[in-house]
């Protein structure tokens, strides 16, 4: 069985840290989902594992240092083993998709063939819109300073650009029902506030622009929503986190059914339709 598995996001979204935090747990935990089977070539996400498993941190994948071609065989408990592909593509990539408009013939293939996508939103870059009725529009028809000087990485909010990314991605796979999990990394900064609240329900009243858009496309878009925090906390707490017993311990993961654990691979599990 051969399944491949996009992910996707914009800079600094945690796509790295979650393939170095990934890697780690299915090589020591024996109660993980999903298996080692086989690699290839383990070298660069071994070398990634490495500096997260001693709290180091690591440099942001960047256009010359994609590796489109990193491909794992991961075994379930029912003995079935099947080909995951995981691209660790820049979020420059994205980014760039998102400013310029144009994208890869390597890139389309990947999201054209993927089984399903993981879509990385980190939630300390979210800004929340505000009401039409609280902006502050200028009855002239001068474009300001502002929108001759607009960034659209810097001005545009995160959920704009994810929305436009995701209709790229439809457009490219012609429509064809995407299987998608959004991975809301640095989750224990929320957790931190809003103890109680679930991922969907973040989802739904923080990012509700991304929510209504899914909901208004269900023909085509089947998603689940994941709270992750792959490296455990921030780096001022580095020396509670080193005091794991096993580095894979301090990784987090919520789901909207009350699952909370240390297990990166159930949402890969139940996201990629191989459930028993």
């Amino acid at each position: 069985m051969y399944k491949k598995c996009f992910i996707a996001g914009l800079p600094s979204a945690g796509k790295t840290t979650f393939l170095a935090a990934l890697w780690n747990l299915i090589n020591h935990d024996p109660d993980a989902k999903l298996k080692l089977n086989k690699i290839e070539n383990g070298q660069y996400l071994a070398s990634l594992s490495n500096k997260w498993a001693n709290m180091e941190p690591l440099e942001r994948t960047v256009p010359s240092g994609e590796q489109a071609d990193i491909s794992i065989k991961l075994e379930m408990s029912n003995r079935t083993i099947f080909d995951l592909q995981l691209p660790d593509l820049s979020g420059e990539t994205f980014q760039s998709q998102y400013e310029m408009r144009e994208i890869s013939e390597e890139v389309a293939k990947y999201i054209e063939d993927a089984d399903a996508v993981l879509f990385f939103i980190n939630v300390n870059s979210i800004k929340l819109l505000g009401l039409i009725s609280e902006q502050t529009f200028s009855r002239s028809s001068t474009p300001s300073t502002n929108d001759v000087n607009r960034n659209p990485k810097e001005d545009d909010p995160i959920q704009i650009q994810v929305i436009e990314l995701l209709q790229f991605i439809l457009f490219i796979r012609k429509n064809k029902m995407l299987k998608i999990g959004f991975m809301f990394s640095a989750w224990d900064l929320i957790k931190s506030k809003l103890n109680d609240i679930k991922p969907e329900q973040f989802l739904e009243e923080r990012m509700n622009m991304l929510w209504q858009f899914c909901q208004a496309n269900q023909d085509s878009i089947e998603y689940q929503t994941w709270g992750i925090s792959a490296q455990g906390g921030s780096f001022n707490e580095k020396d509670l986190l080193l005091d794991k017993e096993y580095p894979y311990e301090r990784i987090f993961v919520e789901g909207n059914d009350g699952y909370k654990g240390c297990d990166l691979t159930l949402p890969l599990y139940l996201l990629m339709g191989d459930t028993e």
